[in-house]
């Protein structure tokens, strides 16, 4: 595929991963994380909760994962390989579940918004929307 958007979703997965990285960071270094906090952001409060981890692994660890491995997907010669068209589907399928999963664990159990974590949010919700449409337009249904 040329176009748009193989350079689009490169550079989304690699703001995903230096977002995810910088969160993966300040998970082990509270003290490096800078966002205020108010009564409804407050990203300390997310970031160490008990919800910013799944089976003792960092939520932004995982993230960190899921983007690099999206940017090497995403990577120009990647996008010559029919076959990770499903990969990369499937990969920001994912993504968008685990993404629903942690909105709602801000909003309904920690009561509290993340202003970094809303960053990869949107990023994974935009690679969706960007391989989604691609997708649909290449494939023979």
């Amino acid at each position: 595929m040329t176009g748009r958007v193989p350079t689009l979703s490169l550079l989304l997965s690699i703001a995903g991963l230096l977002t995810s990285a910088y969160l993966t960071y300040t998970h082990f270094d509270a003290g490096a994380l800078v966002c205020s906090a108010d009564s409804v952001i407050d990203c300390e409060k997310v970031t160490t909760s008990e919800q910013s981890e799944l089976l003792g692994v960092p939520v932004a660890f995982l993230g960190l994962a899921f983007f690099a491995f999206l940017t090497v997907i995403c990577l120009p010669f990647a996008w010559r390989v029919d076959a990770l068209r499903w990969v990369r589907l499937g990969a920001v399928g994912i993504g968008v579940l685990m993404v629903v999963y942690l909105v709602a664990a801000e909003l309904l159990i920690i009561g509290k918004i993340c202003l970094w974590c809303t960053v990869v949010h949107v990023i994974t919700l935009a690679l969706a929307y960007l391989l989604v449409s691609a997708g649909l337009r290449t494939s023979n249904l």
